[in-house]
C-alpha cells in the first residue's frame, strides 16, 4: 500500500519539531561547554593554590625547623651553665669551709702562744711561726681562689639567664609557624575537595585559611605582635 502523501502543514510541524529539538540539544551543549569551562578554570586556580601554599608550607617547615634548633642549643647552653656553676658553687661552699678550718687552726695556734706568753718573733717558736705564716698564705690563697670562682658563678647565672630570654623569641615563631602549618594544610584539604566537588566557595574558603596561615608564618618571621 502505499505512503499516504503529507500536506504542508505536517512538513511545517515535523520541521518545526526538529527545529526545536536541533536547538535544544545545541543549548545543551553549550550550557556543558560552559560549565566544562568553568570546572577548568577552577581547577586550574586551586592548582595554582595549592602550587603556592605547598611551596609555603615547605618553606615554613624549614624556618620552623631551624628556629627549633637554636631553641634546643639555647636551652643545651643553659642547662650547661646551669651545671657548671652549680658544680662550682658546690667547690666553693666547700673552699669556704676549708678556710674556715685554717682560720680556727689559725686562731688556736695565736691563742696558744698568748696563753703561752710567746710572740711571733720569739726564736724558740720557729715551727709554730712557720706554721701561722702557712695557715695565713693558705688562707689568702683561698680569698683569690674563691673570689675567682664566685665571679666565675655569676657569669655563669648571668649566661644561664641570656639563654633563657633567647629561647622565648624563637619559641614564640614556632608557635606562630605551627599554627600557620595547620591552617594550610587545612586549606590544602579544602582545595582538594574543591576539585571533587567542583565548589567554588571551598576553593574560596581554602584561599581564605591559605591567607591566614601565610600572614601567620609571616608575622611568626618578623615578630610583628
Amino acid at each position: 500500500m502505499a505512503n499516504e502523501p503529507t500536506t504542508p502543514r505536517e512538513d511545517n510541524e515535523e520541521t518545526k519539531l526538529l527545529r526545536e529539538e536541533v536547538s535544544m540539544r545545541r543549548g545543551e551543549s553549550a550550557s556543558r561547554d560552559a560549565k566544562e569551562a568553568v570546572t577548568e578554570k577552577l581547577k586550574n586556580r586551586v592548582a595554582l593554590a595549592a602550587i603556592v601554599l605547598t611551596t609555603a608550607l615547605s618553606f615554613i617547615g624549614n624556618i620552623r625547623g631551624n628556629r627549633a634548633d637554636a631553641i634546643t642549643q639555647h636551652k643545651d647552653a643553659g642547662t650547661q651553665a646551669r651545671r657548671q656553676a652549680a658544680e662550682l658553687w658546690s667547690y666553693y661552699q666547700t673552699k669556704l669551709a676549708e678556710r674556715t678550718s685554717l682560720e680556727l687552726a689559725h686562731d688556736r695556734l695565736r691563742l696558744d702562744l698568748k696563753k703561752r706568753g710567746l710572740s711571733r718573733d720569739d726564736p724558740s717558736i720557729k715551727l709554730e711561726a712557720l706554721k701561722l705564716t702557712e695557715y695565713e698564705e693558705r688562707v689568702r690563697d683561698f680569698d683569690t681562689d674563691t673570689q675567682q670562682v664566685f665571679y666565675r658563678v655569676q657569669d655563669l647565672e648571668k649566661q644561664e639567664d641570656i639563654e633563657q630570654r633567647e629561647v622565648a623569641e624563637p619559641a614564640r615563631a614556632v608557635d606562630r609557624y605551627e599554627l600557620a602549618s595547620k591552617l594550610i594544610t587545612l586549606a590544602l584539604i579544602l582545595l582538594s575537595v574543591t576539585i571533587l566537588s567542583t565548589q567554588a566557595w571551598l576553593f574560596f574558603a581554602g584561599l581564605a585559611l591559605g591567607a591566614v596561615g601565610v600572614l601567620l608564618a609571616f608575622d611568626g618571621y618578623f615578630l610583628f605582635f
